[in-house]
């Protein structure tokens, strides 16, 4: 059984690696701010959807797109869309 929320929605997700790997520290303790609706959600207690190539994080609350990690050729790519802040 998990421990936290955590483990239960970011576990064995490969968008979850893919996010993980684009920083050099625990991206689910990471807390985001979204632009449109000024929610602030822990990254670990948000759904990432997405594969091995790509991961999306969108605001539990209102839909907006937060962040995308796209691998590529040269690495990995990470754009904030619509986050107002990253609390690292």
């Amino acid at each position: 059984m998990a421990d936290n929320i955590a483990d239960l929605i970011l576990g064995g997700d490969p968008g979850a690696h893919l996010l993980q790997e684009a920083s050099a520290f625990d991206i689910t303790l990471t807390k985001i701010r979204c632009a449109a609706c000024n929610t602030v959600s822990c990254l670990g207690a948000l759904a990432v959807d997405g594969g091995h190539r790509e991961a999306l994080v969108k605001c539990a609350d209102c839909g907006s797109e937060l962040m995308r990690a796209t691998r590529t050729q040269k690495g990995c790519v990470l754009e904030l869309h619509s986050a107002r802040h990253l609390y690292l």
